[in-house]
């Protein structure tokens, strides 16, 4: 069996090589895209540029997804073996369908959620099933996140869920969590990942007690992870022992590919265990972990910056 890791390097490493390439940081998140899809790597970097030529014709420099981000959309659709077409046209649907819905904007233009049910067939009868379930799953004003509801509305959507049960399922998950004293303040993320994952909230809220006990014993997890992290790995179903392997990977990735913050740890744990199968829920679990990755680490980077400025000033 291939070591993810190098596997992941080598990725890494052979996307820096072409032109136009991502920066390293980029780089990274795109090899991470790529790590457990089917296939020889050369093919897949192929693939992945492929794609991102494509969609910088087809969106030009300023259009969601742009920047580095255009990267990780461009792995994410040449691991599942997804056309480029495929995408913009359920981005072009989702986009008309809008106004129609009465379900407020669309995250990055509607990107997110076309990526997703592209994994599928994005008919029209799934454009129209996603607005309603984000119409059922949508949150109070106060606490709309548009990626996040997006996000796993399409989810839903591409594992043929009804809202209706979804929005059941998550309430009695909500209660399971918030009922306990560490797990109340992730009740809501949670309770998302329980439902997508389809696991059942009262084990899951057993393992993110024992996740947490051992984050907080292993030296190399301790000061770059949280109980956020615990609630997520608990949902995807790790054990214990998985956090040894996590520290594993962190401690010997490149550091020209890592930064630092939580976005090193969620890195290692996308390059440790295969999360991107075929399954959509799996797949659209997987691009949120990656994108979440991406986030922490540009967010960790950009404090750094700032508090380097502020002291030289």
């Amino acid at each position: 069996m291939t070591d993810p890791l190098a596997r992941f390097i080598r990725l890494s490493d052979a996307l820096r090589e072409g032109r136009p390439r991502p920066d390293r940081q980029a780089a990274a998140f795109t090899a991470a895209a790529l790590v457990h899809a089917e296939g020889q790597e050369a093919e897949l970097v192929a693939a992945c540029q492929a794609r991102h030529d494509a969609l910088e014709t087809a969106l030009g420099g300023f259009r969601a997804p742009n920047g580095s981000m255009r990267w990780v959309y461009a792995a994410m659709l040449a691991a599942h073996n997804v056309a480029v077409d495929n995408f913009l046209g359920a981005r072009d649907a989702l986009r008309q369908a809008r106004a129609a819905s009465n379900t407020g904007s669309l995250h990055a233009g509607g990107s997110r959620a076309a990526l997703i049910l592209s994994f599928g067939d994005a008919t029209p009868q799934a454009v129209d099933a996603f607005f309603e379930m984000k119409r059922t799953l949508r949150p109070p004003w106060w606490r709309t996140n548009t990626a996040i509801t997006d996000t796993f509305a399409a989810a839903h959507v591409l594992a043929g869920s009804h809202p209706a049960a979804v929005l059941a399922a998550r309430s009695h998950a909500e209660a399971v969590f918030g009922a306990d004293r560490q797990a109340r303040g992730h009740r809501r993320d949670g309770a998302r990942q329980c439902v997508l994952l389809e696991q059942s909230p009262e084990q899951v809220l057993v393992r993110f007690h024992q996740l947490e006990e051992a984050r907080r014993a292993e030296p190399g997890l301790r000061g770059r992870s949280d109980r956020a992290m615990a609630m997520d790995w608990a949902a995807a179903g790790r054990t214990p022992a998985d956090l040894a392997e996590i520290a594993r990977v962190m401690a010997a990735m490149p550091k020209a590919s890592t930064s630092v913050g939580h976005g090193r740890t969620r890195l290692a744990a996308l390059i440790a265990f295969n999360d991107h199968e075929r399954d959509p829920a799996r797949s659209a679990n997987a691009l949120a972990a990656v994108i979440a990755a991406q986030a922490a680490m540009i967010a960790a980077a950009s404090a750094a910056t700032i508090a380097a400025t502020s002291a030289s000033s």
